[in-house]
Order: structure tokens, then sequence, then C-alpha cells
């Protein structure tokens, strides 16, 4: 049985595209060229809260700094166009159902600051054009006063472009496909260490992850990095490139574990948007990316910045709902609906 099931196990994983652990002859850990290895962590990272969508959608995490809870908003009419010349006056903040004075508003159309990480193992080669092309299509969208992070990643994350204002940026990114097809993708690492290094960037910000979703993580997990995701202030948008897998498995894996796997593996970088705010695509329903990406632009840079005092005091572990409304009719709110308080911040109270 045991002979039957470790050739089985091999031959599913690579059809998962999840390589052995081992890379030629020995482990490469996900080294970070430039920054030294990341530490161990032995305990899993905790689950990720649950936040339930608003109808309407949401807009990029809320921040809690000294107790300020800063919520960003996007107002559209309801043709889609955004409304940038609101007043404090217009808004109205909501905690758990009790109203909240508003204490900090910042007017839209602001720069921001986007870090790309960028898929460039092996299992993207049959991706590289679309991958070039959505990448440049998206840095097609950026204005002058923007400022860009580029990252690679595979078994290392490589920094392509440092923090860099998109008006002195010379040429698009080309990125390079590794070839080392036994090697396994570090994809939860990299994930987070986009999270710190956005983490340090003050200001609107956000993450933009191009990857067919396969991976594992050497130090980092899927639900640690998915509970700092929401814990910080960066959207995460995502641009799937689409894999291919037999409508049924192979023979000795068990039908049902291989769709979970499947799902897991998609469900993850869905997750990644969706406690964010930000938004999934799949690259197969795309036909122009620098269109497609023109609305993600615009709602980056045209958001309303809102903060308040809670009225209670704020305990760690405690989820807190959240409602912006709008005074004025026929408008669209695009607001976070929920935010988690870390240790950090109620330590602070």
């Amino acid at each position: 049985m045991i002979r039957l099931l470790i050739p089985a196990l091999i031959v599913f994983a690579s059809i998962l595209g999840t390589p052995p652990l081992v890379c030629g002859q020995g482990k490469q850990p996900p080294a970070l060229k430039g920054e030294g290895k990341s530490s161990p962590n032995s305990r899993p990272s905790p689950p990720p809260t649950t936040i339930n969508e608003q109808e309407l959608g949401e807009g990029d995490a809320i921040r809690v700094e000294a107790n300020l809870v800063t919520v960003p908003a996007s107002i559209m009419d309801r043709d889609g166009r955004y409304i940038t010349n609101l007043r404090k006056e217009d808004f109205q903040i909501s905690e758990d159902g009790v109203e909240q004075e508003i204490a900090l508003f910042e007017p839209a159309e602001q720069p921001f600051t986007v870090l790309f990480l960028i898929d460039v193992s092996s299992s993207m080669s049959s991706h590289k054009e679309n991958l070039e092309r959505a990448v440049n299509g998206f840095l097609s969208q950026l204005r002058p006063d923007d400022q860009l992070i580029a990252t690679s990643f595979f078994q290392m994350v490589d920094v392509m472009i440092p923090a860099t204002r998109v008006s002195e940026l010379r040429a698009g990114i080309k990125p390079k496909i590794k070839q080392e097809a036994d090697c396994p993708t570090y994809l939860y690492d990299a994930v987070d260490n986009g999270l710190k290094r956005m983490k340090k960037v003050n200001g609107r910000k956000a993450i933009v992850l191009f990857s067919d979703g396969e991976g594992t993580g050497f130090t980092a997990t899927a639900k640690g990095t998915l509970h700092h995701a929401e814990e910080q202030g960066a959207l995460i948008y995502a641009v799937q490139f689409g894999t291919f897998h037999p409508a049924e498995p192979p023979r000795n894996v068990n039908r049902n574990y291989y769709f979970e796997r499947i799902e897991e593996r998609d469900g993850y970088v869905r997750d990644l948007t969706r406690k964010t705010g930000g938004r999934y695509y799949r690259v197969e329903d795309l036909s122009n990316f620098a269109t497609t990406f023109r609305p993600v632009a615009d709602e980056l840079r045209r958001q309303y910045s809102l903060g308040y005092y809670p009225k209670k005091p704020l305990e760690t572990g405690q989820r807190h709902e959240i409602k912006v409304r709008v005074r004025l009719p026929n408008l669209v709110v695009r607001a976070r609906d929920s935010y988690t308080v870390d240790k950090a911040v109620a330590k602070r109270k």
C-alpha cells in the first residue's frame, strides 16, 4: 500500500504544480536578496477573522493608530463616475451601530504606492507573454507622482525596482522566468515579505500579485499571511494566470482530495483580495490589460480618508462593524465594513 501511495502522491503533486521540497542537492531557504534570511516561525499563525463584504464592495484596509480608526472610502455616482468634491459634513460613520464623530478628513485624489509581486517560477513559463503584458498594463495606468516597488519571487524575493517615482522610470518591466522546474515556489513567503515592506510605507498603498497561485511556504503559512493582510493597511489585487488540470484525478489519488487541493490554491489568492478590499482577476477573462486596470488605479487614487476615535475602548481580538454613509442621494459607497483590534493597538489605549 505504501509503495503504491508514494508514486501516486508524487504524480499528484507534479500535476498541481507543487514540486518536491528538495531542490537540487539540498533544501534552499527563501532568502531575500540583500536582506538576509527570514527567521523560522514554529507556531502556526492564528486563523484569519472572517470579513463580510458589503453589498457595494469594499475600499482598502482600515488602519488603527493611537486608537484613531482610519477608513478609506471611494464614492461614485450610479454611472460609475468618482465623486471627488465632497466635504466632511457629507459623511456619516457608525461603529457597531453607534454614530461616531469624524476627527480626520482628507480629500480624494492623492498619489499612492504600489508593490508588484511577480511570480517568475517555472510554472509561469507558458504565461510569459501575458505576464509581461499584465505587469506593464498596470504600470501604464500609474501617474508620474505615484510610487512603484517591483519584486519578483521564486525561491527568493528579488527587488527589481526599489521605491521609485513613476516619473523616474525609464522603461517597462520584463520579468525573467526561472527554469528550475523541480524547486518549490515560496508564494506565502513572498506575500509575507510584501506585507512587511508595505507596513513601513505611509499613505495610500496597494500590493498587486501576478501569479498562477501555485506555491507553498518555507517560514510563512497561508493562514498567517491572510491574517496579517487583514490587519494591515494595504489592499491586495491579484491577477491569476490559468493552469491546466485534468478533469479527473490520476489513478490512486483520492478524487475529493484532488479537487480540494485545487480549490485551496485558487481560494488563497481570492481570499487575499477579499480580506483586504482589493479585486481578483483571472487572465483568461481579460482582453485588454490597460483598460482593465484603469479603474483600479482610479480607485486607489480617488479616495477619501475618514477617521474617528471609537467611543468604546479597544480590546484585543474584538471585531467591530463599520458603516460609512454619504448624506447625499444616488451615491455609491465603497468602504471596508469591519476591522479587528490587534495586540499592539490595544496596548496603546
